[in-house]
C-alpha cells in the first residue's frame, strides 16, 4: 500500500512539473500576442495608418480616377499584408506583428525590423515599444551601410535638359549626400555618395525605349554610387550644366531620409516617363525626411524634373544654397569667346596636332594668351576623346605634350566660368495656355491652345537652354465665324534643337514634329479634314552676332503627310529646305521668321510658305503673342492666317 501511494504521489508530481513547464512556455507567447494586439489597437486609436508619414513610407496615393488607395511600389516583397498595397491599416497591423519575428527571410537576409528600418524607427517613436517585449533589432547590414555614408547634408542635383537622350529631355534629378569633413580637412563633394532613381532600360532601343517608358514596362530602382561617377556621366559625357540646391535638413531628417532610402534599395517600381519618374520618386525621400512637406501630393498627372525642383525651392525654409557646375562644353564655349575666332582656331590646331606647342610663340606673343590657348587645347583634347572613344594612351600623350608646354609658362589665375544670372527655377512655368483671335482665309477665328510641357523657341529664354524647344501633347481647339468648335491639332511630340556652330564645337541641329492636324485647304464641302503630319530633319545653326541675340538656321525639311484634302491622293511624301531667323529685339521681345519650300513624290503639288511670329513678355508668366502664316500648294488657293492674343504660364 505504501508503495502504491508513493507511486501515485510521484506521478502527480511529474504531472505538475509537465503542466508547469507547459504553462511557462505558453505564457510568453500569449503575452506577446496580447502586446501585438495592444500596439495595433493603439495605432488604430491614433489613426497612424492615415498619417502622412505612414502613407509616405508605403508610397500610398489616391488613384485620381477611381479615388482608391494604392501604393506606387510594384514589388510584392515590399508589403507584409496580403493586400498591403491597397490597405494601409492592414499593412500597419502586419508590420507591427512582423517586427516580433526575428526570422531572416527578407531582402538582403534581414528580419522585418531591419528590412523596413524607417517603419520600425517611426513606429517606435509613435508607440514607444517596450524593450522587454520587443528588443531593439540588431541590423549589421544597415549599420555598415549607414556608417559608410555619414551624411551631414543633402543636396538636390539638377543636370539640365539633354535633347539627345529620350530619358533626359526635361532634365534629371538626384540627391547628393555630403559627409561632415574631419577637423582640418577640406573634403571634396566628388567623394560623396549620390542617390538616384532611374529606369533599368537601354536607350539604344530607340522607339521601343520610348514606348516602354511611356507604358511602365521598365523597372525603376533606387541606387547609390559615388558622385564623381554621376559627374562623369552628366557633366562630362553628356555635356550638361549641373545645378546644385543644398537643402536645409536637420540631422534627424537626414536619418529618416537615409533609413527610407535603405528600404527602397531592393524595391521595384514601374517606371513611367511622365509621372512616376526619377524626379517624382526622389520627392518621396524628402517627404520621408519631413512629412509635412507633401511634395509628391503636388503632382498627379505628370512630374517634369524642373517643376519638382521648383516645388523644392519654393518651399519656405527648405533651400539653403545654390551652386553651379558648368559642363565641359560650356567651359569650352566660354574659353572660345575669350580667345576670339583666331585664338580659338589656334587652340583647335594645337588639339588636333596641326600646330606643335613649340611653334605657338610665332603666332601669339602674349604669354597669358598662349597659356589660355594651351589650357583650352588640353580641355578640347579630353572633350573630343570622350566623344570619339579615343584610346586612353593616345589621349594621355596628347594631353601631356600640351600640359608640359603650359607648365613652362607663368602660372595665372584659374579660369572660372561665370554663373548664369538666372537659374532654372527662375524661368517661366512649364505649362502654358494660349487664347488667340484673328482671321483665317477671310473668316474670323478663335483659337484656344493648351501646352502641358515645356518650352518652345519663342518662350522667354532665361532658365532654359538656348535654341532648345520641347513640346508634348499640345492641344488646340478652334472656332471660325462660319463653323463650330473643333479640334485643330494634337501634337504628341515636337522637338527642336538649334545648336549653334562654334569655333571649337561642331554641334548639330535637328527637329522632329508628329501631329494630328487639320488640313490647310478646305474640300469642296468646306470642311478641313484631320490628317497626320510627320516632319523633321537635320540642320545647321549659327549665332550671327557676338551678343547672341540673332540666330540663323536651315533645316532639311522632310515631310510625310496623310491629308484627304489633297487633289491626287490622300498622302504626300517630300523634302525641301526651311530657313529662318530667331531675333531678340529686347530682353522681352523675340521674333521668328521662317520660309520653306518642298517638292513631293508622285507629282503631288509643290508647297511653299512663310511664317512670322512674335512674343512680348508682360511678366514672367504672361505674354502677348502674334502670328501670321501663309502657304500655297501649286495650283491650289493661298492659305493665310493671322492671330494675336495672350499666353499664360502655369
Amino acid at each position: 500500500m505504501f508503495v502504491r501511494i508513493r507511486s501515485l504521489v510521484m506521478g502527480l508530481g511529474a504531472l505538475a512539473l509537465v503542466l508547469a513547464s507547459s504553462w511557462s512556455t505558453a505564457a510568453p507567447v500569449a503575452t506577446q500576442q496580447d502586446y501585438i494586439r495592444t500596439l495595433q489597437q493603439a495605432a488604430r486609436h491614433r489613426h497612424l495608418a492615415d498619417s502622412p508619414m505612414w502613407r509616405t513610407l508605403l508610397h500610398y496615393r489616391v488613384q485620381p480616377l477611381t479615388r482608391q488607395d494604392r501604393s506606387l511600389a510594384d514589388d510584392r516583397d515590399f508589403f507584409l499584408a496580403p493586400d498591403g498595397a491597397h490597405a494601409p491599416e492592414q499593412e500597419l497591423d502586419a508590420t507591427l506583428a512582423a517586427f516580433f519575428d526575428p526570422t531572416v527571410r527578407h531582402a538582403l537576409d534581414q528580419p522585418a525590423a531591419c528590412r523596413f528600418i524607417a517603419r520600425y524607427q517611426w513606429l517606435q517613436e509613435e508607440l514607444g515599444f517596450d524593450p522587454q517585449q520587443l528588443p531593439p533589432p540588431d541590423c549589421p547590414r544597415y549599420r555598415q551601410w549607414r556608417e559608410g555614408i555619414q551624411a551631414d547634408k543633402v543636396t538636390l542635383i539638377f543636370p539640365s535638359a539633354y535633347l539627345n537622350s529620350p530619358a533626359s529631355m526635361y532634365g534629371h534629378t538626384f540627391l547628393r549626400l555630403d559627409p561632415q569633413p574631419a577637423a582640418g580637412q577640406n573634403r571634396s563633394p566628388l567623394l560623396s555618395y549620390a542617390v538616384n532613381y532611374a529606369a533599368n532600360g537601354n536607350e539604344n532601343e530607340g522607339i521601343a525605349y520610348a514606348l516602354k517608358g511611356l507604358t511602365g514596362l521598365y523597372a525603376g530602382q533606387f541606387t547609390n554610387a559615388p558622385y564623381y561617377l554621376r559627374i562623369r556621366e552628366y557633366n562630362d559625357l553628356e555635356n550638361r550644366d549641373i545645378w546644385e540646391y543644398e537643402l536645409a535638413l536637420t540631422p534627424k531628417e537626414i536619418d529618416r531620409l537615409l533609413a527610407h532610402t535603405w528600404e527602397l534599395g531592393p524595391t521595384r517600381f514601374d517606371y513611367y516617363f511622365f509621372d512616376e519618374n526619377c524626379s517624382y520618386h526622389l520627392l518621396s525621400l524628402l517627404d520621408a525626411a519631413r512629412p509635412e512637406l507633401g511634395l509628391t501630393d503636388r503632382f498627379t498627372w505628370w512630374a517634369i524634373p524642373l517643376d519638382t525642383v521648383k516645388a523644392v525651392t519654393d518651399t519656405p525654409g527648405l533651400l539653403k544654397a545654390i551652386r553651379y557646375r558648368p559642363s565641359n562644353s560650356t567651359e569650352l564655349r566660354y574659353r572660345a569667346n575669350l580667345l576670339g575666332p583666331q585664338g580659338a582656331g589656334l587652340a583647335q590646331q594645337l588639339s588636333q596636332g596641326q600646330l606643335p606647342p613649340a611653334e605657338l610663340m610665332r603666332h601669339e606673343p602674349s604669354a597669358d594668351r598662349r597659356a589660355l590657348m594651351l589650357e583650352t587645347a588640353e580641355r578640347l583634347t579630353s572633350f573630343e576623346a570622350t566623344r570619339k572613344d579615343s584610346t586612353e594612351a593616345a589621349t594621355q600623350r596628347e594631353r601631356m605634350a600640351l600640359l608640359t608646354a603650359r607648365a613652362a609658362l607663368p602660372a595665372g589665375d584659374p579660369l572660372t566660368v561665370p554663373t548664369p544670372s538666372t537659374d532654372p527655377t527662375q524661368g517661366h512655368n512649364t505649362a502654358r495656355t494660349d487664347i488667340m483671335v484673328g482671321q483665317r482665309n477671310g473668316h474670323g477665328v478663335v483659337l484656344i491652345q493648351a501646352k502641358p510641357a515645356y518650352h518652345e523657341l519663342l518662350d522667354p529664354e532665361p532658365g532654359y537652354q538656348r535654341g532648345a524647344a520641347i513640346q508634348f501633347f499640345s492641344l488646340m481647339l478652334g472656332k471660325t465665324s462660319d463653323g463650330h468648335l473643333q479640334l485643330e491639332k494634337l501634337i504628341p511630340v515636337e522637338i527642336t534643337s538649334l545648336s549653334a556652330r562654334e569655333p571649337l564645337l561642331s554641334a548639330k541641329s535637328w527637329r522632329v514634329h508628329i501631329g494630328l492636324e487639320r488640313a490647310d485647304n478646305a474640300r469642296a464641302d468646306g470642311s478641313r479634314p484631320l490628317g497626320i503630319n510627320l516632319n523633321g530633319g537635320p540642320g545647321l545653326a549659327y549665332e550671327l552676332t557676338a551678343h547672341e541675340n540673332l540666330m540663323g538656321y536651315v533645316f532639311l525639311d522632310n515631310q510625310a503627310r496623310w491629308d484627304r484634302s489633297l487633289p491626287r491622293q490622300p498622302w504626300a511624301v517630300g523634302t525641301g529646305l526651311a530657313a529662318g531667323l530667331l531675333a531678340d529685339v529686347s530682353p522681352a521681345w523675340r521674333l521668328q521668321l521662317e520660309v520653306f519650300q518642298r517638292a513631293y513624290l508622285d507629282h503631288q503639288p509643290k508647297e511653299a510658305g512663310l511664317l512670322l511670329q512674335t512674343r512680348y513678355s508682360l511678366s514672367k508668366q504672361w505674354n502677348l503673342h502674334g502670328r501670321c502664316a501663309t502657304s500655297q500648294r501649286s495650283g491650289m488657293p493661298v492659305n493665310q492666317e493671322c492671330t494675336a492674343g495672350l499666353q499664360r504660364y502655369w
